[in-house]
């Protein structure tokens, strides 16, 4: 039969090409997702928070370690500004070599006082696994009055040459002490001119005398001291009244191993009965070599001064000291400078500490851990220190931070001692 393209359809054919209604299209609506779609969408969602996971945990980790590296760079910064501080004061208010000051009499018990001493790879023992990381760890010793910043006058040395009493009118002794009778601090009094300690006494003549102290009365502001002095005589005319007095004190920077070192064991880690655990620390790499600065005897320096150990790095990587010296011998010539670092610098510092004008210094600090993705390299010569692996049985290294600098020691170059 053959079908006329101009007949009307019939009515269902036109009741299902009639646009649908809203009834009928929200009904469509919530016929939901087709599988295909469901799992398109899974997919992409699980790549978008996998991709933001490893993102996230990429940046935490890096922020992490840059946090750990700026910690450890503001610990050296700070220990170096001590460090330099200290250097700087070397020989302030006493004496670059004792025995070339101008004195009718010599130092007590033969004791010379030198403003710097260098102790060349003292300490390298305290580095863990110092060989394998090229490190070296150098002590030094510096001499002044360390604990006040003025000199004081004396109002005399006594009969018998045993003591000094101060002018406490003096603006120096108010500044430090307080007012006699008002607010004078006994006990500061005691402790700057603590036993053991020494006075460097300059007479209105010019003579200079060193001398160790035995003990302090603070209630009537006398200090005394052995071996007397010869007050009453051509050497030192009268009771030396008017001479000026400054106390001196003996520190050093050494880089001590806590484990062994006497009150340092709360740097250890804790184990879970509250004690030490050095075996875990060696495990993380966690083997500290600290910086400390100390006060030592005179006479005996491997006996510091309790109460006055301080932690100045805990981290200690490196520690190098170089020395600047003139080696001019004639007054009013031009300096001649020269450098020179480990036996030789320590020698010269024995023998002429007067000639000192500048020490060059290298600290090193690292971080704690053992970072297993930092890995470790072995140093090349002359290179840079960047890395230092403390336990070769764990992997990975620590992060280094190195600074250098000159300090000048104006307290020795201003008194031209020949």
């Amino acid at each position: 039969m053959t079908v006329d393209p101009t007949a009307v359809p019939p009515m269902a054919t036109l009741r299902h090409s009639r646009p649908l209604s809203r009834r009928e299209r929200a009904q469509r609506s919530r016929a939901g997702f087709t599988l295909l779609e469901l799992m398109v969408a899974l997919v992409a969602g699980l790549i978008a928070i996998s991709s933001i996971y490893y993102i996230s945990a990429a940046s935490s980790k890096h922020f992490h370690e840059q946090q750990r590296v700026a910690q450890t760079q503001m610990a050296v910064r700070m220990a170096m500004e001590r460090l330099r501080r200290d250097v700087a004061r070397a020989g302030f208010l006493g004496t670059p070599n004792s025995q070339k000051e101008v004195s009718c009499r010599s130092a007590a018990g033969g004791v010379q006082l030198r403003a710097v001493e260098y102790l060349p790879n003292a300490d390298v023992g305290a580095l863990p696994n110092a060989a394998e990381n090229g490190v070296t760890a150098d002590g030094i010793r510096l001499t002044g009055n360390y604990v006040t910043s003025d000199a004081y006058l004396a109002q005399g040395l006594g009969v018998g040459g045993r003591t000094v009493t101060f002018q406490t009118d003096w603006q120096a002794f108010r500044h430090t002490f307080g007012i006699v009778g008002s607010t004078y601090d006994g006990a500061a009094f005691d402790d700057v001119f603590r036993a053991g300690r020494f006075l460097h006494i300059e007479t209105q003549q010019g003579q200079h005398f060193f001398v160790q102290i035995t003990g302090t009365n603070a209630s009537n502001q006398t200090v005394t001291f052995t071996p007397n002095l010869p007050v009453g005589s051509t050497c030192i005319p009268g009771l030396g009244d008017g001479a000026l007095v400054s106390p001196i004190s003996r520190i050093e920077y050494r880089v001590v191993d806590p484990r062994t070192a006497g009150g340092l064991a709360n740097l250890l880690s804790p184990n879970a009965t509250g004690g030490t655990d050095p075996g875990l620390a060696d495990a993380r790499g966690l083997k500290p070599a600290v910086l400390i600065r100390r006060e030592v005897d005179f006479t005996n320096a491997a006996t510091p001064i309790a109460g006055s150990e301080q932690v100045v790095l805990e981290f200690a990587a490196n520690l190098e000291y170089s020395f600047v010296f003139d080696s001019q011998s004639v007054r009013g010539q031009p300096p001649t400078l020269v450098t020179q670092t480990k036996g030789i610098a320590a020698t010269t510092l024995n023998v002429t500490p007067e000639r000192v004008r500048s020490v060059l210094i290298s600290l090193s600090g690292r971080t704690p851990d053992q970072e297993p993705t930092f890995h470790w390299a072995a140093r090349a010569a002359n290179a840079p220190l960047t890395r230092y692996r403390a336990n070769p049985a764990s992997s990975g290294a620590s992060r280094v931070r190195t600074l250098t600098t000159e300090v000048l020691i104006p307290n020795v170059a201003s008194r031209v001692l020949r």
